[in-house]
């Protein structure tokens, strides 16, 4: 998976943010996105988040059609800041398919 990080490269699409699932947020994805939407911390918070499945922590709200609350016309809104948990993928990210980018690099290096 580390060389596969290595050469992973995100084309931007979209898929994985309308996949199931919690982005789980940290003080400074808060501090970032707030900055990026223009926004307080506070207003980011009551907009663009809910309270996660392990009632510990915030993570990104869903949109009504269970995509991610950023998501606008097939991109995020606000990708240079996205959170750590974002950022990170595809590494600690189990999927089977989806991810063109990674579709694409498993192919490769099935060859």
């Amino acid at each position: 998976m580390d060389s596969e990080k290595r050469s992973f490269k995100c084309r931007q699409c979209g898929t994985c943010c309308r996949w199931t699932g919690h982005v789980l947020l940290e003080p400074a994805d808060i501090a970032r996105l707030a900055a990026a939407a223009k926004l307080t911390e506070e207003a980011f918070i009551a907009r663009y988040t809910a309270l996660a499945a392990n009632r510990r922590q915030l993570s990104l709200a869903d949109a009504p059609d269970g995509s991610c609350v950023l998501l606008e016309s097939g991109r995020c809104a606000l990708y240079d800041a996205r959170p750590a948990q974002c950022r990170d993928f595809p590494h600690g990210w189990r999927v089977a398919e989806g991810c063109p980018a990674l579709d694409e690099l498993n192919k490769t290096s099935s060859v």
